[in-house]
C-alpha cells in the first residue's frame, strides 16, 4: 500500500523526496512500534534490548559513552536506560582504576540469559518483516540507506 493510501492523503505528494523521506519514517515507526510490542513479553523497552544486544556482541570493555554513540542516544538517557537495567539485575557498571567517573558497562549472568532469550524471537521477527526481499535485495537497500544517511549528515554539517 502506498504512503498516500495508508494516511489516506486527499490529494497525492508532488514530491518524490519528500514521500521517499517519510516513507522511512513511518517505515521505522512502524517497527519501533512492532519492536516495542515483543519486547514489551520480556518486560524491556526497545532501547533496554538496544543496550542488552550491543553488550552481548562487544569486544572489549565500553562505557556509557560508548554505548551512547554506537546507539546513538545522549548521555542522559542511556543512563536513564542503565539506571532501569540495573535495577533489573541485567548489567552492572564496573570502576575504572583510576578514573571515578567512568564505568565500565557490562551484562550480568541473567542479562545474557535475558539477550539469548530474546535473541531469536526477535531475529524471527526481523526476518519475517524482511521475507520480501532476498539477501541482494536487502544489501542493495542498506547501500541506499547508507547513502540517504550521508545526504542528512551533509544537510545537518551544512
Amino acid at each position: 500500500m502506498s504512503l498516500n493510501q495508508e494516511l489516506q492523503l486527499e490529494r497525492p505528494m508532488d514530491d518524490v523526496r519528500h514521500e521517499l523521506i517519510l516513507n522511512v519514517v513511518r517505515t521505522a515507526t512502524l517497527m519501533s512500534l512492532q519492536g516495542n510490542t515483543l519486547f514489551r513479553r520480556y518486560g524491556l523497552t526497545e532501547a533496554q534490548f538496544n543496550v542488552l544486544f550491543a553488550l552481548k556482541y562487544k569486544m572489549r570493555d565500553w562505557t556509557q559513552s560508548d554505548l551512547s554513540k554506537r546507539l546513538v542516544v545522549t548521555r542522559a538517557s542511556i543512563t536513564s536506560v542503565l539506571d532501569k537495567l540495573e535495577a533489573k539485575a541485567l548489567v552492572r557498571r564496573v570502576a575504572v582504576a583510576g578514573n571515578r567517573r567512568i564505568y565500565h558497562v557490562e551484562l550480568t549472568e541473567r542479562g545474557a540469559t535475558m539477550v539469548d532469550a530474546v535473541e531469536p524471537v526477535y531475529r524471527a521477527a526481523v526476518h519475517d518483516a524482511c521475507r520480501p526481499f532476498t539477501d541482494a535485495q536487502c544489501r542493495t537497500l542498506i547501500r541506499q540507506l547508507e547513502e540517504l544517511r550521508r545526504g542528512v549528515t551533509g544537510v545537518n554539517e551544512g
